[in-house]
């Protein structure tokens, strides 16, 4: 493997790359722990791959990830719509506006609406897996992994069943259009038809829910208030898409990604098995094993310090988490599973100012939906007559496009 951290970087870009990304994180580190790349994707940015750095620098509130972190987003005059909706979206937003509603969005995403729609995730846990008990085996992302978050988030959000599939596949649409590293005008194309059918429909429910409010998220998001008034409409909608796909795709990804950790390394599967209380603790180390979320930007509101070395504002900055996770300092062993690692200080979920607001959701959800499948089928294993499992291309979202698995 080459010891040229630009030549490391264009192999970790490069999407045939996806299922065996975590050598050559390792090689960027020891060439280069703190790197600034002229590599065109990642728009000149400073590039983290220590647990320590990347800890220092999120944590650090001048390291904020701000509007024109969105720039690697703008394609050009056909995606524009897309363009200007991850500006407004929360993950980007200018302090204070981002304080603001973070704060507003946490008062309605409590802990105890979590609690409230766990019967829910355990019903439809138990659904997806009575529809394939009898079949030997399944798609472990389409036909597990990728219905459970959306079916609950929507319920969350009080979005009708009947709407589901229009929802699913924008939300597929827009996750697709936002992998910076591998676009086609097909995929620009659709990401501008999701925005104008989430907008549509978001705007809609959220004025119905004005008139007529509900037990449900969206009721709440139209009634929470601060000093500067309700949320608007052109606030309400990018905070929706981003429960929405933050609540979904990286809770498959988890999903899927922890199951084929467990079948490929059957000592740990086998003692989950004989010892299903270690599943709370163990999610934290499947997490950081194979993380689900790749990378975090940041732009520098003034100069930060990390590791002794001064970075000047304006800088971007590149954490890859997945890197960070498997760091030998912070997880001796890091290659290896381990379900009895304490794996608490894990980068899964970000870190500082913009650590994951739905984290309790998709830890209830992944919870649930491993801890069934492994007790309900003690022989699952991977299903060798059936293609091999296959990362999607795309970099920032790291999960599997498909996962066969069978059980006797």
């Amino acid at each position: 493997m080459s010891a040229d951290p630009e030549q490391i970087i264009a192999d970790i870009i490069n999407p045939e790359t996806r299922g065996n990304l975590y050598p050559h994180y390792h090689a960027l580190r020891e060439a280069a722990p703190i790197h600034k790349t002229h590599n065109p994707i990642l728009h000149e940015a400073w590039v983290f791959t220590r647990h320590s750095d990347a800890d220092q620098l999120l944590r650090n509130p001048k390291a904020i990830s701000d509007r024109r972190t969105t720039e690697m987003y703008n394609v050009g005059a056909g995606g524009t719509e897309y363009y200007d909706m991850m500006k407004r979206m929360l993950l980007w937003l200018d302090p204070p506006d981002h304080q603001r509603i973070r704060s507003m969005v946490a008062r309605v995403f409590t802990p105890r609406a979590v609690e409230k729609i766990k019967p829910t995730i355990d019903d439809v846990v138990t659904g997806l897996l009575d529809a394939v008990a009898d079949d030997g085996g399944m798609d472990v992302v389409s036909q597990f992994a990728y219905p459970l978050p959306v079916h609950v988030i929507c319920e969350m959000l009080g979005i009708p069943r009947s709407d589901i599939p229009d929802i699913e596949q924008w939300m597929w649409d827009f996750a697709r259009r936002g992998d910076i590293a591998h676009l086609s005008d097909e995929m620009i194309a659709n990401g501008e038809k999701a925005v104008r059918g989430f907008t549509e429909y978001f705007t809609a429910l959220a004025t119905e829910r004005r008139a007529n409010p509900g037990d449900d998220l969206m009721t709440k998001l139209v009634t929470v208030e601060d000093e500067r008034g309700p949320l608007t409409d052109h606030e309400i909608v990018p905070t929706c898409i981003i429960l929405l796909q933050a609540g979904h795709e990286t809770t498959a990804d988890i999903i899927g990604n922890a199951t084929k950790a467990l079948l490929e390394n059957r000592a740990e599967l086998d003692r989950l098995q004989a010892t299903p209380e270690m599943i709370d603790d163990g999610f934290e180390e499947l997490l950081r094993y194979d993380s689900s979320v790749q990378i975090n930007h940041r732009v520098l509101a003034a100069d930060v310090e990390v590791a002794g070395q001064t970075f000047p504002e304006g800088d971007l900055c590149v954490v890859m988490l997945g890197a960070c996770n498997r760091d030998p300092e912070a997880f001796p062993e890091p290659d290896r599973l381990d379900l009895n690692r304490d794996a608490s200080q894990h980068n899964g979920f970000g870190l500082g100012a913009y650590y994951c607001l739905g984290s309790s959701l998709a830890r209830a959800e992944a919870i649930a939906a491993l801890d069934a499948l492994v007790q309900r089928f003690p022989t699952l294993e991977l299903d060798t007559a059936k293609p091999a499992p296959v990362y999607r291309p795309t970099l920032v979202l790291h999960g599997h496009e498909h996962l066969h698995v069978r059980w006797n």
